[in-house]
């Protein structure tokens, strides 16, 4: 018995490795979770997987304490929406005083003028009376003056700005009355809305300016003051009758002669450009 019980004390434990082993498993184990913890930041979290860890190796359990309220506001203000200052009230600016301006509407002709124009309108009637009668000319006052109204058809030949003999020699009577005149003479010309593309006259905007250019030149050559015309081509855009007739479609392909009135008795026989100027300058 003696001999035997000898034999159980001298016996060594060969397993003590796995103690070591335990250890490095821990440590390990541990290592991963502070990667893994460490990968997202979290100061919350941080500090109590920290104080877990300490606790743990050290023998003294603890429960996790959380953030204190001073550190939890501190990072709630840090995602918090800045209050900047209220913007200073920015004063409406005071509306500048508009420039005053004459109720009074413009002067219209005086009496001695009204009764050239008058004169003027009969001269012109009894001259082209034969025109009148077969409808080829109309005669008329308006708000800017006397307004002869020829059509196309006794000027030009149709599409072109070329005026017949009968014309040339029509326009040159008006031209003999209106040399005399003092006032601004403006030559429109208007067409149909029947398209048109010649190798002179691309659209009906050119050949409506062609043949107002064409009576301005017969009216300067025989005498009346170039500073005074004014040549302006309309197109199709201002018909006096539907365009739907042959009626309508000559009505429309005309040119109008317009003796502008003066608005100012002291611009009478002024140059247009010059009078132009005193209206803007008021």
């Amino acid at each position: 018995m003696a001999r035997r019980s000898r034999k159980e004390e001298e016996w060594e434990n060969h397993e003590r490795w796995l103690v070591s082993y335990a250890d490095f498993i821990t440590l390990l184990f541990a290592f991963f979770v502070v990667m893994y913890a460490i990968s997202s930041v979290n100061e919350g979290k941080y500090k109590v997987l920290s104080e877990t860890l300490v606790s743990a190796f050290s023998g003294h359990p603890t429960s996790p304490i959380p953030l204190q309220q001073e550190q939890a506001n501190q990072a709630m203000a840090a995602t918090a929406p800045v209050r900047l200052p209220p913007l200073p009230t920015i004063a409406k600016p005071t509306p500048l005083p508009a420039h005053t301006r004459s109720k009074t509407p413009p002067p219209t002709a005086t009496s001695s003028e009204a009764v050239r124009l008058d004169t003027l309108q009969q001269q012109m009637e009894t001259l082209l009376q034969p025109l009148i009668k077969d409808g080829s000319v109309v005669i008329h006052r308006s708000d800017l003056g006397v307004v002869i109204d020829l059509n196309a058809k006794i000027l030009f030949p149709s599409a072109q700005a070329n005026l017949t003999p009968a014309a040339e020699q029509t326009l040159t009577q008006i031209a003999r009355v209106l040399k005399s005149v003092p006032y601004q003479i403006q030559v429109n010309g208007f067409t149909n809305d029947l398209p048109i593309n010649t190798q002179l006259y691309p659209n009906n905007w050119a050949l409506s300016a062609a043949r107002a250019v064409a009576v301005v030149e017969i009216f300067s050559a025989h005498g009346v003051d170039p500073r005074h015309l004014v040549a302006a081509g309309y197109g199709k855009y201002h018909p006096v009758a539907p365009n739907d007739s042959v009626k309508g479609l000559a009505m429309n392909r005309r040119v109008s002669i317009v003796v502008v009135a003066p608005q100012h008795p002291a611009k009478a026989g002024m140059d247009p450009i010059m009078a132009g100027a005193i209206d803007q300058r008021g």
